[in-house]
Formats: C-alpha cells, structure tokens, sequence
C-alpha cells in the first residue's frame, strides 16, 4: 500500500492539509480497533478459501494480525498523520509488516461494509454489557422493595400529595420501565446480528467469499438481504440509541425524585456519601451530585440522538460521508448510558430510606378519594360525591381538622348517607387493601409485582 492514500490513484494532487485534519475520524473510531481486527481475521481466511491468498500468505497476514493487537493492547500502535481512519490505519500497518502481501486484504470489499460491520460487533458487545447492568438494577429495585415492603409514602401528582401508595410499589415502577427498555434493547441485539460484511460499498462483493461462514465465525446470525439497504442506514444503531437514551431519560426522572426527596424539606432519603460531595465553602453541605449528573447527562445523550437523526435524515443513497459522524454520537450515548446505570444502581443500593419522616407526611387529605368512593358505593354519582367530598375537604383546611377527623355530625350536614363506617375507610392501611387490582398498590398487589419480577430475574426469558 505505501505510504500513499487506500485510494491514492486517482488524484494528481495532495490533500489539503487543513482538509487532511477536518476528514480524519480515527481518534473516535479507534474504538473499534478490536471488532476491525476481528473482522480482518475473518476476511483474509474467507479469502483464503477461494484462493486470493495462499495459506502462507493467509498465516503472515494472520500473525502480522496478532501484533498490531498486541501494539493496540499495549499503547505501541503509532498512529500516523495519514491514517483517516481505525481501517486504514491497521491496514496500513499490515502492509508494513507484510509488505505487498496486506494489499491484498480488501479484496472484494469497502469500508462501507467493513464499518457497519464493526459497528454492528461493538454495539453487540455494548448491548450484552447493558443488559447485564439493567439486570443489576432490576435486582437492586426489587431487594430495596422487599426492605420497604409495606412501607406507605404519599403518592404524588403535579408534586402535590394525590393518594397513599406503598413504597415498594413505587419502586417496582421502575422495574416494569426497565423491563420494557430491555425488551427493545433485545430487539437491537437480535438485529446487531445481521452481517453487513460482503455487501461491499453498495452492490455487494465480487469475489465468491463463503459469507455463512463468515457470519458464523464473526459471531453474526443472518446475512444482510439487501447490500444497499446495510450499507447506507443507519436505523439499527439509531433505533439502539434512542433506546439507551430513553433509558437514561428514564433513570433523570428517578433522580429527580431522589434529589427532591434528600432534601431537608422532605428528608425522605439520603444519599450514601459514596455518591455525594461537598461545597467549596459551605462546609455543611452534602449534594446529590451522583443524581444531578445523572441528569445532566440524560440531556446531552439526547443532544447526541438529536444529532445522529439529524445526521441520517434527507442523505441521499448509498454512503455519504457525513455519516462518518455517527459513531461520536453513539459512543457518547453507549457511555453514558453505561455509567448512569453504573451509578444509579449504586445510589439505589446504598440508599438510606427514612421511614419515619416519610410516614409523618402523610396527609389526611390523601384519604379523599375514599370519601368520594365510599359515598359513590351508597349510590351517589361519581360526580356528586367528588363535588361534596371537595367541600369536606375546604371545611377541614379552613377549620384546621384532618380529614379523618371530621366529626360524623359534620359529615352528615354534607350527606346524610355518611355513617361511622366512614372512619373505617378515612384509614391508610384499608386505603390500600382496596386497590388489589392487577398492577394496584394494595399489598397483594404488590407481593404479585414482587412475584413475577424475581421470576423474571431469576429466568429474564420467562413471560408473564
């Protein structure tokens, strides 16, 4: 190959040097110098078997493989000014080690399907690991339910205190989240296993390169059916990315709670020192930076699918080279995605949960959704009794009296239908016992949530 250009011929004129820098990716793509040397691997023996390279010329080319892996792992592979990319670059230095012999090695291929190919393996692996992670959380949230079972905390809507729940039923809302993130992360994992390789720049390759074997040692299921399609989209990457940026949008809305619930208003929680930090000045403080940052970072994954839709919408077909900008976005998205978990998992874990200052919230006012229930249950419409049980509710704010305990004389100036019975609804714990419903918040209820969410855990192909 020389020291020239893969595609040097061509041209009569150099490149520009500032064109030089502005057209180079390989300080983001040498992330993929693993799955490259894979897929090198795997080429040079499919070219092997239809007699492009001779099985000396296959092991030199193998060899020359295993030390420029050997100089990646060990920060000794030299990155020149020429090497546009991570492909270029190792093929450029096989052709060092190997002289006229590394020329041969993409025979019958592009770098277009050579990257998709690469891309499709890093998310593969990326894919695994997450899933590992959201099975780790998955774990902790039902652990941290089990500790707080029969806990009840005010339920809120608009931040306002709406109806009692349990707070393990607030937690397993969580879970059943991530579940369905996991089910559309399987989805991007089943299609990470279509093998781009040997759909070359856009026709397809040439050269009659056994692909099926190729696909099974690389790891792939299915062949690519459309070389064109493979090549130039990018919706299997992008699909993946929206789902890891939902993930981690989902994760900032916990986090909000949290930072809510650590304060000194609510001392509901508090955040192990583990995942908190200090103040330059105030020597007092201890900030939920783990769960702040969690949240900052929700914004700029969701900057970085912004961009990759932007990038993809309009282009015309096959490749063009804005989409060398792709893989920025997506392994920033890969990243943070891996490190929310990481941490949220951790603060999840450790996470002290104060009992106390969590049922001393809890407001009368919150029963009264009974009141109206229970006056609906002697025949009166919904309507009317959420209208009487509204004015209940002002007379007691304005006369400074809980709600469970308005005197039955008072009640029946509202409705004649109330009697002592009453008292036995305006209660928490009977509260929760009649929402057993499927997915409810009674006890039953949950010990079913609970159930069925170890068996997932124990089984994660198990269906309810």
């Amino acid at each position: 190959m020389g020291k020239g250009k893969i595609w040097k011929g061509r041209f009569s004129k150099e490149t520009d040097v500032e064109m030089e820098k502005f057209s180079h990716s390989i300080e983001t793509d040498k992330l993929l110098f693993s799955e490259d040397l894979a897929v090198n691997k795997a080429w040079a023996q499919g070219l092997n078997k239809i007699g492009i390279l001779s099985n000396k010329e296959t092991k030199e080319i193998l060899n020359a493989l295993g030390v420029i892996k050997e100089e990646f792992s060990s920060d000794n592979f030299a990155i020149q000014s020429g090497d546009e990319d991570i492909h270029s670059a190792i093929e450029r230095r096989l052709t060092e080690i190997t002289g006229v012999i590394g020329e041969k090695i993409h025979t019958g291929r592009s770098r277009n399907d050579q990257v998709m190919t690469d891309l499709l393996l890093y998310l593969k692996k990326a894919l695994l690991e997450i899933l590992e992670q959201i099975a780790e959380l998955e774990k902790t949230v039902v652990d941290k339910a089990k500790d707080n079972f029969d806990l009840i905390m005010p339920g809120y809507t608009h931040l306002q205190q709406a109806q009692p729940i349990l707070f393990s039923h607030y937690l397993l809302s969580l879970f059943w989240l991530i579940e369905r993130d996991k089910e559309s992360l399987l989805l991007g994992l089943k299609h990470c296993g279509i093998m781009p390789l040997g759909s070359a720049a856009l026709a397809g390759t040439g050269f009659p390169v056994d692909l099926k074997t190729l696909a099974r040692d690389l790891g792939f299921n299915e062949l690519s059916n459309n070389s064109l399609d493979i090549t130039a989209h990018r919706d299997i990457p992008t699909s993946i990315s929206f789902t890891l940026t939902t993930i981690i949008s989902h994760l900032s809305r916990y986090a909000s709670d949290l930072i809510l619930w650590s304060t000194d208003e609510f001392g509901f929680v508090e955040i192990d020192d583990k995942y908190a930090t200090g103040s330059s000045i105030m020597p007092q403080k201890k900030n939920p930076d783990s769960l702040e940052l969690i949240r900052g970072k929700a914004a700029s994954a969701i900057g970085h699918l912004t961009a990759l839709l932007s990038l993809c919408q309009g282009l015309p077909h096959s490749y063009n080279r804005d989409l060398q900008e792709d893989k920025k976005h997506i392994f920033e998205i890969v990243g943070i995605t891996k490190g929310s978990l990481e941490i949220f998992s951790g603060v999840l874990k450790t996470l002290k949960v104060n009992k106390e200052r969590i049922t001393r919230a809890l407001s009368s006012a919150l029963l009264a959704t009974e009141m109206a229930d229970y006056l609906t249950e002697k025949g009166v419409p919904f309507r009317t009794a959420h209208t009487t049980t509204g004015n209940i509710v002002k007379w007691a704010k304005n006369n400074n009296t809980a709600l469970n305990e308005v005197p039955l004389s008072k009640l029946k100036d509202f409705s004649s239908l109330f009697e002592e019975e009453i008292y036995d609804y305006l209660n928490f714990k009977n509260a929760l016992s009649r929402r057993n419903s499927t997915g409810g918040t009674g006890e039953k209820s949950v010990k079913e949530q609970i159930n069925k969410a170890s068996k997932i855990i124990r089984n994660p192909k198990s269906k309810l």
